[in-house]
């Protein structure tokens, strides 16, 4: 009884220059049987002990004289190929390795057969898979050129021939054609059809006109073919992205829960891409997991404190409790007070990046501040550890982090250069040290004493603490009483641009050329790209590290002609169209250039050196900032008001916020406050440019 199994295949290798094709695709295959079936799709699995199996099985019939081949179309005659040997290989399958006979040779070379059709011997037919077998009676009779494949994923056996002659119809890698190569199959077709009827209008016989219209209608058929794997290839293509936006939808709505972290990217890409392979399956055991009940100090991760899943109204009453805790500070050490209180800043200004602001959290912000104001402050009141009192300085919390949270977007310069940022205190005039970082030295190991010490990467700087400025709202009762409007949150934005360009005018009175010799001489007309990448080279000549960390401010004319530039403006029309669109010296506003963060730079003085802009590293320049000391503890009990720290989340940026109200006045006072100095850094790591050498104080 002959139970083989017959199936078609395609083959990916050179088997012409080889010597060598592919027998089987490695794994799990469902085929459909030309012979030696069940009347239903079979699955087969093929690995290296199917291969080590027809091996044996190929040794055996050369013993008994019967050497094994392979045929044309299983008609038990001529040989195509001789195999000697059948060996396994990883990411391929199952390779047979032998010598095409000349006719085999020719009809592969000639595309006159397309596939290959092993024929094997399983263990069970009816398996889960099946396995290949070693069948000692086995005919010599083990495959066939064909042009019936039924393993579709493996290209055609010329497929990589590199005796192929171009023609149009090669697929390259065996995978769906490209429309260029379909447009050229259609080009072929073209030219085919018009020679035959070139030739029926001459009357030219059947011998001329036959082999021309059968290679039209292979051509044909190929472009039949590349038009159906197209339509599936689109489909998949489909579905996948289907499969992909429901894992993503899953996913998120796992996140909200609280059942994946937010910063867990492997978990969720391992989750994605079990959905994709098994939808059914993988979303439902992303739908299983359950959010936990962790109380909120449990979610801290790094710097940012993850609620997603909780309750606006316990949100919110974890706000209010840190700004209680903050008001109820025992009246001890300085120190140790405003030690605590940074502390409760930071933790307060976690959960506001994470959970409230506009910038960082949008959908979040929208569903926190969207809670009715009653029910959040019953929740408080409820939770006994809280005031309606506290509740009212949480409202002005909310607003001073808002303010310092638009610092940095008003002007991204205050962390472009170095920058000592802390939530200590400190009093008016005070010397705070701080640092600029050089390149260390490279030193050789010595047997005798070991490893010398690098120079010093450091340098401290001495900068005084010499402003103390802020920016105070009072508005009166009869204003208040006339709207609805929260008119103090309103203030947040004007306030964070007020008091970052304060910080800034001072940090640029220090661009001088007695703090920095070097300088470039370039007019407005003639600041462009080519310009910059000059000043690159100047402080590489200089040795200025480039490491992401340099910085141009330039003056809005410059900077307006560097933007008109023809190589921005292609940048900008191809990738980066809000070069174009977004309104020059916008909040953030800025290219990258050469290794340069460009800014434009409005309130860039000329320090009387016609200086219209500045190149550099974060060491050319310093700000350091601090919170003023608390006044309120110089009289316990005397306050009657609200002093607090607050952080930002990002840069660490910290100030004093005082809230207090005038009976007599009827009026409401808000303000911000903090102290900074600002000094010159290292100054080969700084460059002027100049419209011209002279002094001057002309843009």
């Amino acid at each position: 009884m002959n139970d083989s199994i017959l199936c078609r295949a395609r083959v990916q290798l050179s088997p012409t220059v080889t010597g060598e094709m592919l027998f089987m695709p490695a794994g799990e295959h469902e085929i459909s049987p030309a012979s030696g079936g069940i009347d239903r799709p079979i699955k087969v699995l093929v690995d290296a002990q199917g291969a080590a199996q027809l091996e044996t099985q190929r040794q055996a019939l050369e013993a008994k004289g019967r050497p094994p081949y392979f045929d044309f179309d299983h008609q038990d005659q001529n040989a195509s190929f001789w195999p000697k040997s059948f060996v396994w290989r990883d990411g391929e399958g199952i390779v047979a390795q032998g010598t095409w006979t000349e006719r085999g040779k020719t009809s592969v070379e000639g595309k006159e057969y397309r596939y290959f059709s092993p024929v094997f011997y399983v263990d069970n037919k009816r398996g889960n898979p099946a396995r290949i077998e070693c069948r000692m009676t086995a005919r010599a009779n083990m495959g066939a050129l064909i042009n019936d494949p039924a393993f579709h994923q493996i290209s055609p056996l010329w497929a990589k021939n590199a005796g192929d002659n171009g023609d149009a119809d090669n697929n390259q890698h065996g995978e769906t054609m490209n429309e260029k190569e379909i447009a050229e199959l259609r080009a072929k077709l073209t030219e085919l059809q018009d020679e035959v009827k070139a030739l029926k209008a001459k009357n030219a016989p059947p011998a001329q006109v036959d082999p021309i219209e059968a290679q039209a209608a292979k051509i044909e058929a190929e472009i039949a073919l590349a038009n159906e794997q197209a339509r599936s290839k689109k489909l998949e293509d489909e579905i996948k992205a289907k499969r992909e936006k429901d894992a993503d939808g899953e996913i998120y709505a796992a996140i909200k829960r609280g059942a994946i972290l937010p910063r867990d990217t492997k978990l969720q890409q391992t989750l994605k891409a079990n959905a994709v392979a098994d939808p059914e399956r993988g979303l439902a055991v992303i739908k299983a997991m359950r959010g936990d009940a962790e109380t909120l100090e449990g979610k801290v991760v790094g710097s940012r404190v993850f609620v997603t899943g909780e309750d606006p109204r316990k949100i919110l009453s974890k706000m209010s409790a840190i700004v209680a805790r903050q008001r109820k500070l025992e009246r001890g050490s300085r120190a140790r007070r405003t030690e605590e209180m940074a502390k409760h800043s930071r933790e307060f200004a976690a959960i506001y990046a994470s959970e409230i602001s506009p910038i960082s959290a949008p959908e979040q912000s929208r569903r926190i501040l969207a809670m009715p104001v009653q029910e959040v402050l019953e929740a408080e009141l409820q939770a006994a550890d809280v005031t309606d009192s506290d509740y009212g300085t949480l409202a002005g919390t909310l607003v001073a982090q808002r303010v310092l949270e638009f610092l940095k977007f008003a002007f991204p310069m205050l962390t472009s250069f170095s920058a000592d940022f802390s939530a200590e205190g400190a009093t008016f005039g005070q010397t705070v040290m701080t640092r600029t970082v050089d390149v260390p030295e490279v030193v050789t190991y010595n047997t005798t004493t070991g490893w010398p010490d690098s120079t010093n990467a450091t340098n401290d700087v001495p900068v005084s603490i010499d402003s103390h400025k802020g920016v105070q709202i009072t508005i009166n009762e009869q204003i208040l009483a006339s709207t609805v409007r929260n008119l103090f949150a309103e203030q947040a934005e004007p306030s964070a641009y007020a008091l970052a360009k304060a910080i800034i005018d001072d940090l640029y009175t220090h661009i001088t050329d007695a703090n920095f010799t070097n300088n470039r001489v370039i007019t407005a007309a003639n600041m462009n790209r080519a310009a910059v990448i000059n000043i690159a080279t100047d402080l590489d000549l200089l040795g200025v590290p480039n490491y992401g960390n340099r910085t141009l401010l330039l003056y809005p004319t410059f900077f307006g002609n560097l933007q008109q530039d023809s190589a921005i403006v292609s940048l900008a029309a191809f990738q980066r169209p809000e070069l174009i669109t977004a309104p020059q010296g916008a909040p953030g506003y800025g290219i990258n250039v050469s290794g340069f963060n460009v800014y434009s730079a409005p309130n860039l003085p000329t320090n009387d050196g016609n200086v219209n802009g500045f190149a550099g590293s974060k060491s050319a320049l310093l700000i350091v900032t601090r919170v003023p000391n608390d006044y309120t503890t110089v009289l316990p009990g005397a306050s009657y008001g609200n002093v607090q720290t607050v952080t930002d989340a990002d840069i660490g940026i910290s100030c004093m916020l005082v809230q207090y109200v005038n009976h007599q006045l009827g009026t409401a006072t808000s303000r911000i406050a903090l102290m900074w100095g600002t000094a010159p850094g290292q100054s080969n790591a700084g460059e002027l440019i100049k419209s011209n050498t002279s002094s001057g104080s002309s843009h």
